[in-house]
């Protein structure tokens, strides 16, 4: 059994072709520009919109953890028990529970739906998160049994996983959407909230046992594009290019910014979205650099 928060289907940007993503919660990184904070932690969550709430007060009855004050909810998270009671009663869908319990069976159900487009288009099923590496057990289960029906996995991973992880996620062959998010450990470290040390060692080992690895470069304006980081990404893609199946570049969108705000978290990060002059200038730093990168739209 593992827990997911999300099962979207028909995506056409996580991984090749047609494809069924699967978001597991849990993450060990913190980064400032997060934009899945659901997936953050491996417990359930509830998000509260307040833009929905019409303060009808079907909710506070049931909930030790609400009440109405001056004309405004007030949630006390740290009471919350997770019953549920409050989406259900809830007719303007301002409550939502994040996080379910399920098994691997109940995902390769809801994903082969789909089995005949991944056939056609060469697509298949993609974990995502939060971090898949978090549930290794789980998500290893997927992938095999997503292979004895004949549909590949790709896991899109910051690289935090350990290991044995990476090992037999590879053996069952798996793709690997890899992201790198900078290449200096202090600087990763800043903007994370740990180092990247882990990260490129599972990296090197992949790319060392010929594995199917994407680079993924997420890019946030004024963060993480400076010219040393720049530099660095592509004095390590340099090196193993032959390696890399290619690289993409990622750029920041702040979707993850009301996400966070429904969830009760500090908003660490508001910034507005990528611009075509900051995705202009990316790829020209890149390809003037000599790498060739793709970028994700």
């Amino acid at each position: 059994m593992g827990v997911i928060f999300n099962i979207q289907r028909y995506c056409l940007h996580d991984g090749d072709g047609i494809r069924t993503t699967v978001f597991f919660k849990g993450c060990p990184l913190r980064c400032i520009w997060c934009h899945n904070p659901e997936g953050l932690s491996s417990e359930l969550s509830v998000s509260y919109n307040r833009e929905k709430c019409t303060l009808c007060g079907r909710c506070i009855p049931t909930c030790s953890a609400r009440e109405i004050v001056d004309g405004a909810v007030i949630f006390d998270r740290s009471r919350c028990t997770f019953c549920n009671k409050c989406t259900q009663l809830c007719l303007n869908s301002a409550n939502e529970l994040i996080g379910k319990e399920v098994s691997a069976d109940e995902v390769l159900a809801e994903a082969l739906k789909d089995k005949i487009y991944y056939k056609t288009s060469g697509g298949g099923i993609t974990l995502s998160g939060g971090e898949p590496s978090m549930q290794a057990d789980f998500a290893l289960e997927i992938i095999e049994k997503a292979r004895c029906e004949g549909v590949g996995v790709a896991i899109e991973t910051c690289g935090m996983g350990k290991r044995e992880f990476y090992e037999k996620a590879r053996e069952l062959g798996a793709t690997f959407l890899y992201d790198i998010k900078c290449m200096d450990p202090e600087r990763h470290r800043e903007l994370t909230g740990a180092s990247n040390e882990r990260i490129l060692s599972n990296l090197r080992y992949l790319l060392s046992e010929g594995a199917d690895v994407i680079i993924r470069l997420p890019m946030i304006p004024g963060i993480n594009d400076r010219d040393e980081d720049i530099d660095a990404l592509c004095r390590f893609l340099s090196e193993n290019e032959e390696r890399i199946r290619y690289a993409e570049l990622m750029p920041y969108h702040s979707f993850g910014v009301s996400k966070a705000e429904r969830l009760g978290k500090e908003n660490v990060f508001c910034e507005k979205d990528a611009t075509s002059g900051d995705k202009e200038r990316w790829v020209s730093a890149f390809l003037e650099r000599g790498v060739n990168v793709k970028l994700s739209q």
